[in-house]
């Protein structure tokens, strides 16, 4: 079993939207999935299911009141599994803020599961929600959107991952990669990505998602793109982003990767 944490601490480079389309992706090629709705928007929940705040959620696992055998959903995808989440996993941080341990609740509410890959979705935010994710992951994988602003601070929060790890002490936890989405093919769009190449040489991943309508169709229909519109350019982008994601999770120990006690 291998675990993603998909995570930026910004809001709208496209996580969520990556989350359920990575996991229709690897099902498509004979995986079994379940994704983790740890954001308390509910939108992976929602892109899913159609449903909005269903309770009982992954809220009640973290508080102790069920487990992930209780709350677990088939959605509208072969081979995806869902924790569905709700608006209360806002009240996480405060609710736990004095529980000893409180980063370890989801690794140990997942322990024992036999997905062939967990991914999990986080909140826009660094606090004790994604901290969980990032204790219950073995990769992390960072989608950023392909404009200035949300370019500004990708060394910061890759550091701040990086000071996690070693705070809370996850052995073993490393960087999958940084994955470009709303991508446009023009002079902008070649530049910017040739500068993250240069900059962040083997995080970041050779697949980049393009924007697309049809994602936005895709969502209103609670599909994801390679149930709507597999032969698209974004459906394409996301099949190839499953193989590169497959691959390099196989392989946690290259140079990009983020091994305890050893070197980036």
């Amino acid at each position: 079993m291998t675990a993603i944490c998909v995570a930026n601490n910004k809001g709208g480079v496209g996580k969520t939207t990556t989350v359920v389309n990575l996991a229709a992706g690897l099902a498509r090629l004979g995986h079994s999935v379940l994704i983790v709705d740890a954001d308390g928007q509910g939108n992976a929940t929602y892109a899913l299911t159609g449903r909005i705040h269903p309770v009982p959620s992954l809220y009640d696992v973290l508080m102790d009141k069920t487990t992930i055998q209780d709350v677990l959903w088939t959605t509208n995808e072969d081979n995806v599994w869902l924790v569905p989440g709700d608006g209360r996993l806002q009240n996480v941080d405060v609710e736990l803020a004095a529980r000893p341990g409180r980063e370890w609740k989801l690794a140990r509410a997942l322990a024992g599961q036999t997905f062939d890959y967990i991914i999990i979705d986080t909140p826009p935010s660094l606090g004790v929600i994604t901290q969980n994710a990032l204790a219950a992951a073995h990769g992390v994988l960072v989608p950023v959107a392909l404009t200035e602003f949300s370019l500004i601070g990708m060394d910061k929060l890759l550091a701040t991952i990086e000071d996690l790890s070693e705070q809370l002490d996850i052995p073993d936890l490393f960087l999958l990669g940084i994955v470009v989405t709303f991508y446009e093919e023009n002079k902008m769009g070649r530049e910017t990505f040739g500068i993250l190449e240069k900059k962040f040489e083997e995080k970041l991943l050779t697949t980049h998602i393009p924007r697309n309508a049809k994602l936005e169709e895709a969502h209103r229909r609670n599909e994801s793109i390679l149930a709507f519109a597999p032969n698209s350019p974004v459906g394409i982008a996301y099949t190839d982003l499953a193989r590169e994601v497959k691959g390099r999770a196989a392989t946690g120990s290259q140079p990009y990767s983020r091994r305890r006690g050893g070197t980036k």
